[in-house]
């Protein structure tokens, strides 16, 4: 077993051996609360847009769902006539300044979720550890009048006017610590500073419940699966139940909740080998079967599409996050406040 998976058993499990570490949260829990301060009063001044800053992200490690949602505020912005560009940080990569990313980007130079929103979204897009000055970028060769920040919640660099953290229904916050005794980056108290908590499941779980705070609930669409050189389509319900062997890759944060979903649309367990990689993982030719049916994500598919593979059967499954009427309501409502807001400023 590998160490990330030992120790998300550990966070999320009954094995808690990451408690060893115990003894430095109190110098942890210091360290987040000054960052967390100083934004606050401004003692670290951070860089305020001249355009609304949404950032979609979370208070822990691994994946819950950020990615789709970046993309469904896009479409929604679009629908009310803004001008979206994103900025992401480029996780598993090193770029030395801001880099603008479209969809013929190579994901190996920018990142796979960058790839992958530019071919989503068709918006503007910027790649940077620093937030702040991707922002500056995009604002300097753009025409954006929104910006989206794809994670960086803790990147208090950027100031931001809307927060929307992503929680993942069935792990919730883990056991509640901070790295790295638990997967947290701030404490669970967090996530009642923010502007809405979004998780996607299409009903209350235990670990959103205990937190006792509005959690809106969204689920994901998909119905066909798409061939690796996008040539080709499947029904993906068909497909699943079919008398076939499926083998399921995943290089993500959580992929079980990409099992999860397959699950869903029909693909049974008695038909499905499955291989977990790290999240952002470098695929080459030898981690693909050569051979069957192969089903992955999107993400995954971005960075496997360079490669010289010659199985015919690799598929990959894309999805889209469907945004519940009343959240649309309550989001443009407060962006509408924070552009009077800006104009009376």
């Amino acid at each position: 077993m590998s160490l990330e998976r030992l120790i998300n058993r550990s966070w999320y499990g009954k094995c808690g051996w990451t408690h060893i570490f115990q003894p430095i949260q109190p110098l942890v829990k210091k360290l987040v609360k000054q960052k967390r301060t100083g934004f606050l009063q401004q003692t670290n001044p951070s860089y305020r847009a001249p355009v609304p800053v949404i950032v979609i992200g979370n208070i822990s490690v691994g994946g819950t769902g950020k990615s789709p949602m970046v993309v469904a505020i896009c479409k929604l912005l679009k629908e009310q006539g803004y001008r979206p560009g994103i900025v992401s940080r480029g996780h598993g990569v090193k770029v030395n300044a801001p880099t603008a990313v479209s969809s013929d980007s190579l994901a190996s130079a920018v990142g796979d979720e960058p790839v992958m929103l530019a071919r989503q979204t068709h918006c503007p897009l910027v790649v940077f550890p620093q937030r702040d000055k991707a922002v500056q970028h995009l604002l300097n060769t753009t025409d954006v009048n929104i910006i989206i920040s794809d994670d960086g919640m803790q990147h208090y660099q950027l100031n931001r006017d809307i927060e929307i953290a992503m929680l993942d229904a069935k792990r919730g916050v883990g056991n509640g610590q901070l790295l790295p005794v638990g997967p947290l980056r701030e404490p669970a108290e967090r996530l009642a500073e923010v502007d809405f908590i979004m998780s996607i499941s299409e009903q209350m779980t235990d670990p959103l419940t205990k937190l006792n705070l509005p959690v809106v609930l969204t689920c994901l669409t998909s119905s066909r699966l798409l061939s690796l050189d996008g040539l080709r389509s499947l029904n993906s319900k068909a497909a699943f139940t079919a008398d076939e062997q499926w083998h399921v890759m995943a290089g993500i944060g959580n992929p079980q909740r990409f099992l999860d979903t397959l699950t869903a649309l029909g693909l049974a367990e008695n038909n499905t080998t499955h291989k977990w990689f790290s999240d952002h993982h470098s695929f080459k030719e030898s981690d693909i079967p050569e051979t069957g049916n192969v089903v992955m994500t999107e993400k995954d598919a971005v960075k496997c599409q360079s490669l010289a593979l010659l199985n015919p059967n690799l598929w990959y499954l894309p999805v889209s996050l469907v945004l519940p009427e009343s959240f649309q309501q309550d989001f443009l409502e407060k962006l509408n406040l924070i552009k009077v807001g800006n104009q009376d400023e």
